[in-house]
């Protein structure tokens, strides 16, 4: 009777130590977004906070400083960027349906849309995209759509900024004791220690490769882009920027998704030399950033068939939201480390070098 006291006691401890991290994943839940954002963060500017650190002297006052430069590199930005985004949103809803009363109202713009829509016929069907009755309910209904993301945005302001204060104080913790979380964290992880330092560093490379491979070159591609669009005088010219940006990121999608159908427009509304710019702009420049700057931005270290980046991207988007951009890459990397060190070489394992070692 008494030897089975042991396994009740580990049986016990057993379900405690499950229903404890249980709890705690229900307490930690609506913050996972929060800690993922600072351990991207963190990871991406880490070295230069090892730059201050090292110049400074105090962990504090560097974790200090290298938020600062988050704030002023990242942070100050977004915001800037956001704020005109949404203002450009509701200027673009009324730009639009003034658009499409002056085009009915104008006889001079109507017959240049027809002679235009003569031009193009033989290739395209554009009849439904120039019949006032079809075409103005469809405006009406954008813009609805964008004055309402307008207030959504406004909406989830303080939601977003009680976020963006949790992040930031998340990531001067991260910042001050980087070093003995590091130091730390191949001790706990199951694996060896020179499994769990390759690991680590595979994970470090993943996610400044994905960072560099798609969010710079998007970036890249959305500002190319918009700074065209304003150079053409099109309207909303940062939001559209911006809508590059984000599609960019997205395989198989890209910054053409936009400036193609914007180049079809200009040329519909009898714009030739204005559409005949941005399409040359759009595919010696825009469309050919990405095969420029990757090969020079991504450790080959990192490399992952554009099918996997596709689905990881994808899957990333769906399970985890925008974040999703930088983690499905990350997951997937990890996953093939870890299946890696699964299904090593037994020559190399760690139970093949220590039966090489000779008896005891």
């Amino acid at each position: 009777m008494n030897e089975r006291r042991p396994d009740i006691r580990w049986i016990a401890l057993l379900a405690a130590t499950t229903l404890m991290l249980y709890l705690c994943w229900v307490m930690l839940r609506p913050f996972v977004q929060v800690l993922i954002w600072s351990a991207l963060v963190a990871i991406l500017f880490y070295p230069a906070h090892r730059f201050i650190l090292a110049r400074v002297k105090r962990p504090t006052v560097a974790a200090t400083l290298s938020l600062l430069l988050v704030v002023v590199v990242v942070i100050a930005p977004l915001a800037f960027v956001t704020t005109a985004v949404i203002r450009e949103m509701a200027q673009m809803a009324n730009w639009l349906q003034a658009t499409i009363k002056a085009m009915q109202a104008d006889p001079e713009a109507a017959q240049k849309l027809q002679a235009a829509t003569d031009a193009i016929r033989q290739y395209f069907n554009v009849d439904q995209l120039t019949d006032s009755e079809k075409l103005t309910p469809i405006v009406q209904n954008v813009s609805q759509f964008l004055l309402s993301r307008s207030a959504g945005f406004v909406g989830g302001l303080v939601g977003g900024l009680m976020s963006l204060a949790f992040t930031l104080f998340t990531l001067f913790y991260l910042f001050r004791d980087g070093e003995v979380i590091g130091t730390a964290l191949p001790s706990i992880l199951p694996l060896d220690r020179a499994q769990s330092e390759a690991l680590i560093e595979r994970t470090q490379t993943t996610i400044t490769a994905s960072v560099y491979g798609v969010l710079v070159i998007a970036i890249i591609q959305g500002a190319l882009g918009g700074m065209m669009f304003a150079i053409l005088g099109l309207p909303s010219a940062l939001m559209w920027g911006v809508v590059m940006t984000i599609l960019s990121t997205i395989p198989m999608a890209g910054a053409a998704v936009v400036w193609a159908p914007a180049a079809a427009i200009l040329i519909v509304a009898g714009s030739y030399t204005k559409a005949g710019v941005l399409f040359a702009w759009g595919m010696l420049v825009i469309s050919t950033v990405d095969n420029f700057l990757r090969p020079r931005l991504v450790s080959q270290r990192a490399h992952l068939h554009p099918l996997s980046i596709f689905f990881s991207v994808l899957g990333g988007l769906s399970a985890f939201g925008i974040v999703g951009l930088l983690i499905g890459p990350v997951v997937l990397a990890i996953t093939i480390a870890l299946v890696g060190v699964l299904f090593a070489d037994p020559r190399t394992s760690p139970d093949a070098a220590g039966s090489t070692a000779g008896p005891d």
